[in-house]
């Protein structure tokens, strides 16, 4: 039990390291190899990662591109997809298993996790993100491991399923000598428990939730250092409707290597994990594909707007005061940062939320209108009142509501973050929504700004900010 739990806790601590020392290795994010250029998932793929692209999904392709990825309601467990529903603009900043992105816009917690008891691990996040993830398509799925390949893998590693015959040789290798010889994982142990996810008959006393969904890395790894190749969930291969390994619903003798578990449309019982495949050239050198364009709902030519690029996940712009980048999107005309300005500058007066500088990176800093004025680099400018009614114009000539739109969760692009402000002597709350400076001046005393809410949702101009308070800044390009 001891070793069991010591395992657990060693993959959990596995899926909470900092990508740049995992990206160090010689071996792709959240895999282990199988021979010197094929590599595979130690685990299924689980929620976190998949609600982890959901989130690039979202920021970058919008709100509609993003409602394809979601998994089918009624073949993913109630719990989790409550949990799912519920997003929030609390950003999880830890970064998923099998994507390389942070989870994103969901709760750390989860109270309903409770009910699953020993089923799931208990982490500092909510245990529902450690589930495989299931509900989903076989296209669905293909896109995730495409997606991998551009976003994780920058074209120099391609992920994708694993065919039929490469699935079995893996698995394969994953066995004993002797379960070589039957063609399947033993199901219980000498103490007649559980050593894999199958349906079974209660034989373990400390194990009584096997025959159900698990989460992954429940159970101890195989000799190749993979978690749940057999049991759990059955794993989707290449080809449409065939899936190996079996799955909770199944009995051990039920999942041999040569057994096949058809479907037809998502189900609970059916995840997959990919495979990574390094390319090589035929002098042995991995090709260098920086500078790779593909297409995104942001459709920026570079030719036209220096100092941006696409950097195989999406566009940026790097500040050169600083080396801060920044992500940026185009509406109608217009290109703006697609995050607040997080500059500080020489003199003049600024704060970070709450004199605390550990909000900067995702909220950037608060800026005196007087401040903002020559806080945009150099190319970009402070919008202008005319700035942002073409801004308003241009989302509104897409039919939808221009607060929803102009959020985090919209399809602009725009990505508005609430972040509280500086009104006064005080910081308000972050949940009350948020104010972007505008260059137009109203009087002495006053200011333009743009007001997204919270409470109230809405989005309009405002005439008479204080020129003393303390908002965030979105830079708007200069016209070529």
């Amino acid at each position: 039990m001891h070793a069991r739990k010591a395992i657990l806790i060693g993959f959990i601590l596995l899926l909470l390291i900092p990508l740049k020392k995992v990206l160090a290795q010689d071996r792709p994010f959240g895999t282990v190899k199988v021979d010197d250029n094929l590599f595979f998932d130690q685990t299924e793929v689980d929620v976190g990662s998949w609600l982890s692209y959901y989130t690039w999904v979202l920021n970058h392709e919008g709100q509609e591109a993003a409602r394809k990825v979601l998994p089918d309601s009624s073949a993913i467990e109630p719990e989790v997809w409550q949990y799912i529903r519920k997003r929030t603009m609390n950003y999880i900043e830890t970064v998923a298993a099998y994507s390389g992105q942070p989870i994103g816009l969901f709760s750390k917690k989860c109270e309903e996790a409770k009910v699953f008891g020993q089923r799931l691990p208990s982490t500092s996040l909510c245990p529902f993100l450690y589930l495989p993830i299931t509900g989903l398509t076989y296209e669905q799925v293909v896109a995730f491991c495409e997606w991998r390949t551009v976003v994780q893998g920058k074209n120099k590693i391609i992920y994708r399923l694993p065919t039929p015959e490469e699935w079995v040789r893996i698995a394969f290798q994953c066995l004993t000598e002797q379960e070589k010889k039957v063609g399947y994982r033993d199901s219980i142990d000498k103490r007649n428990c559980p050593v894999y996810n199958f349906n079974l008959p209660c034989v373990c006393e400390y194990d009584r939730y096997h025959g159900k969904l698990s989460g992954v890395g429940k159970y101890s790894p195989d000799k190749l250092g993979v978690f749940d190749v057999w049991g759990n969930v059955s794993e989707m291969t290449s080809v449409k409707g065939i899936a190996k390994g079996g799955n909770f619903r199944l009995y051990a003798s039920q999942c041999h290597l040569d057994s096949i578990q058809h479907y037809s449309k998502p189900t609970i019982w059916l995840g997959f994990r990919c495979i990574a495949v390094k390319i090589i050239t035929t002098n042995g050198i991995e090709p260098h594909n920086e500078g790779i364009e593909k297409d995104t709902s942001i459709s920026l030519e570079k030719k036209n707007i220096s100092g941006i690029a696409w950097n195989g996940s999406f566009w940026e712009f790097m500040d050169a005061r600083n080396g801060k980048n920044y992500q940026v999107t185009r509406i109608g005309e217009q290109v703006w940062l697609a995050q607040n300005l997080a500059y500080e500058p020489d003199s003049g007066k600024f704060w970070a939320y709450k004199n605390d500088l550990s909000y900067v990176p995702q909220f950037g800093y608060l800026y005196s209108w007087e401040t903002a004025q020559n806080a945009c680099p150099l190319g970009w400018h402070l919008p202008s009142k005319e700035d942002f009614e073409t801004l308003l114009k241009a989302v509104s000539a897409r039919g939808a509501d221009p607060h929803s739109e102009l959020l985090q969760t919209g399809n602009s692009g725009f990505s508005a973050i609430f972040c509280g402000l500086y009104l006064g002597k005080n910081f308000t709350p972050i949940e009350s929504g948020t104010a972007f400076w505008s260059s137009t001046e109203k009087d002495t005393k006053n200011a333009y700004g743009l007001s997204v809410g919270s409470d109230i949702p809405s989005v309009k101009l405002q005439s008479s900010i204080r020129k003393k308070s303390g908002l965030p800044v979105r830079c708007v390009k200069n016209h070529q």
